[in-house]
């Protein structure tokens, strides 16, 4: 098992209390022995009650091995998503796998370990790209907004409307929202309820990537790096290794760029132009762009260079685009993907080769454990309970609406005139 940072003071224990919830076959509204005075467990979000991955491997495995298994279930989801969203655009199967791949052990993805639920909202991200004109993207969306990270939800959301530009993908993304009120409402309740809503605006500019910061894009240590939880080490200012690790490392950064040269499809136009805007958004208060944009009441981002999700994920299949013009007829495809593969590798563990951890701490008290949600004042537990029932009206009506056309076959098949 991984331990750092957030890791400790957070996510194991509150998938430790999700796990004994779940098997007592309830939901945890309210935890009354954390946090001195109890809290809404649930409603936190990142701990992912609702999610049926996290659900189901919690519910059916130890403790430890579940934990693990949710890390390799996610990576596999991330990488499946990537290889059958570029098999979708003709790629190779290995070309494909390669971006799978990159986009799996792309800085973004492996220096955020000890925060999972943003690993595990943006590992769905390929299948939101793949669904994006389907019926099945609002369930993709209820599987990141339970994963359980809203502000990696919401960035994935903008970039499925950027990529689809059509007015169908908009509605879709609706009904992904509305089916996912069962965990919204309960989060917005607290949010109301914390000292976040309080939060001095300027906190919307933490961690704005420096443009400086590029030049990693060659050369991943240029920086250096810092421990998980603290930035000793990491020399960039403005902000801590782990938001600010842009890398797909070198000979992927270099293939993503061979399809400039190549023949641009209309796909790859796209995957470019999300990369140069979300990269700009991540630049944060260092770019008038996201300056403008979070004057806007209720801005609900913090943390830019958390947009690199998206170019990270564009660059990340730029590469197996680049990697698939070259290699695809050639018959020296596995050695280059092996080479390619094993450069990433080999960068990774010079670079992090001391950043992950593996020893467990001493016993942390629940009372002593952090959490980003302080809650302001004494509140009404039953509170998270109605905003959780309000919540699986809308959604259970959003469920009726999204299989209403299966729904509406089966009648029909059903029928007697049909059976005669």
């Amino acid at each position: 098992m991984l331990y750092a940072s957030d890791l400790i003071t957070q996510y194991l224990p509150w998938y430790y209390l999700v796990q004994q919830s779940l098997r007592q076959f309830q939901l945890p509204h309210w935890v009354p022995d954390v946090y001195t005075h109890g809290y809404p467990l649930l409603a936190e979000g990142e701990t992912g009650a609702l999610s049926p991955i996290n659900a189901l491997i919690l519910f059916l495995f130890p403790f430890t091995s579940a934990i693990t298994l949710l890390y390799f279930a996610y990576a596999a989801i991330a990488i499946s998503g990537t290889y059958i969203f570029l098999r979708r655009h003709q790629l190779t199967r290995i070309s494909s796998l390669l971006g799978g791949l990159v986009f799996t052990l792309s800085g973004f993805m492996f220096s955020r370990y000890f925060q999972p639920s943003i690993i595990f909202t943006a590992a769905l991200l390929p299948w939101g790209f793949l669904m994006v004109h389907s019926r099945f993207l609002p369930i993709i969306i209820y599987l990141q907004l339970t994963a359980g990270h809203l502000q990696i939800a919401l960035i994935s959301i903008i970039a499925y409307v950027l990529y689809s530009l059509k007015p169908k993908t908009i509605l879709l993304v609706f009904l992904g929202l509305s089916l996912s009120a069962i965990q919204l409402l309960p989060a917005f309740k607290l949010y109301q309820l914390s000292d976040r809503r309080s939060w001095d605006p300027m906190v919307r500019f933490t961690y704005s990537l420096p443009p400086s910061h590029l030049v990693t894009y060659i050369f991943p240590q240029a920086f250096g790096i810092s421990s998980p939880g603290d930035n000793l080490g990491f020399r960039q200012l403005g902000g801590a290794f782990c938001e600010f690790n842009l890398t797909i490392w070198t000979l992927p950064f270099l293939l993503s760029l061979l399809p400039l040269i190549f023949k641009r499809s209309r796909t790859v136009l796209i995957l470019y132009g999300l990369w140069i805007i979300f990269l700009i958004l991540s630049f944060g208060g260092y770019t008038p762009l996201y300056r403008i944009l979070a004057r806007l009441p209720q801005f609900p981002f913090r943390a830019p260079s958390r947009f690199l999700l998206i170019p990270t994920f564009a660059a990340s299949t730029l590469a197996a685009f680049g990697f698939h013009h070259i290699f695809h007829r050639s018959r020296w495809q596995l050695l280059a993907f092996t080479a390619v593969l094993a450069s990433m590798i080999w960068q990774s563990v010079s670079q992090l080769k001391d950043y992950f951890i593996f020893i467990a701490p001493a016993p942390i008290s629940f009372t002593s454990l952090t959490t980003p949600l302080p809650i302001l004042s004494a509140i009404n537990p039953q509170a998270f309970v109605v905003k959780f029932h309000q919540g699986l009206i809308i959604s259970l009506i959003s469920l009726i609406i999204l299989l209403w056309p299966s729904l509406k076959n089966i009648f029909r098949s059903s029928s007697p005139s049909s059976a005669s």
